[in-house]
């Protein structure tokens, strides 16, 4: 698989096909038109700014979706819960979060029992593969 196929595969999981064709498309066509005309450091320029456009595209997908804040409140609701619940069963609480160690390793144990099932419940649908022929 290369480069440009993997950035096809992720765009294709995550990106809507406007998003694709404003942002991601043009630096994937610059890619391809430079890769004939120039050597080694183009190519990672422009490597680069397909990685950035793809980037990018992500981020626009994230902050206009209209959904951004049910996800946030999905996440939030069992990462209170979850401080709460050892605030609450913990033996001496104040002595849990004596040390930076343990208050790190208790907020990634929380960070992963919150963010887990609200990335599962918004992974986005896989879309039909568009044929190669589409893409150039």
């Amino acid at each position: 698989m290369t480069f440009v196929d993997t950035v096809m595969a992720v765009s294709d999981r995550f990106l809507r096909e406007q998003t694709f064709e404003l942002v991601v498309a043009p630096a994937i066509a610059d890619l391809q038109y430079d890769q004939h005309t120039s050597g080694g450091r183009h190519q990672l320029r422009n490597s680069a700014a397909v990685v950035s456009a793809l980037a990018w595209g992500l981020y626009e997908e994230v902050t206009n979706d209209t959904s951004v804040l049910t996800f946030l409140m999905l996440v939030l609701i069992p990462a209170c819960y979850y401080t709460g619940l050892i605030l609450a069963c913990a033996p001496d609480g104040a002595k849990l979060f004596s040390t930076t160690e343990q208050r790190l390793a208790i907020s990634a144990l929380i960070a992963a029992l919150s963010f887990g099932p609200a990335i599962a419940c918004y992974w986005p649908e896989r879309r039909p593969r568009r044929e190669s022929a589409d893409r150039s």
